[in-house]
């Protein structure tokens, strides 16, 4: 197998990121999360580490889900019938990105709750 240039496997890489986003209803709705937070960290002007923190976090959770789609799909594809064995790695595996999303979360309100509740003392 010939070895692929740098900007061609960028460029498959970039066709798989778009196939998830656009087939896949979980990353979708963890894009629109992710995106969601990331702009009212930046109306609420967090600190820079802050931010990176929400950032690194919002984009574990999509690469995660976008890991777990794969792998089922692979899974499916090699065991096309019910095993057991496989059910229990696709749980898990949905399990971690489940924790991903639990850890967001919990980033997420220790990151956001004190400048929310300043906003509204200060606008209202």
């Amino acid at each position: 197998m010939e070895k692929r240039k740098f900007h061609q496997s960028a460029w498959l890489a970039l066709k798989g990121i778009a196939s998830g986003i656009s087939k896949e209803r979980n990353i979708k709705i963890q894009m629109v999360i992710g995106i969601a937070v990331i702009v009212v960290s930046l109306l609420l002007k967090i600190s820079t580490t802050e931010l990176a923190i929400i950032i690194s976090i919002s984009f574990l959770v999509i690469v995660l889900e976008m890991l777990n789609t794969g792998l089922e799909k692979l899974f499916d594809i090699l065991r096309p019938d019910y095993d057991r064995d496989i059910g229990k790695v696709k749980d898990m595996i949905a399990g971690a990105v489940l924790m991903s999303a639990i850890l967001s979360i919990i980033l997420g309100f220790l990151i956001l709750l004190g400048p929310i509740i300043d906003f509204f003392k200060t606008s209202f």
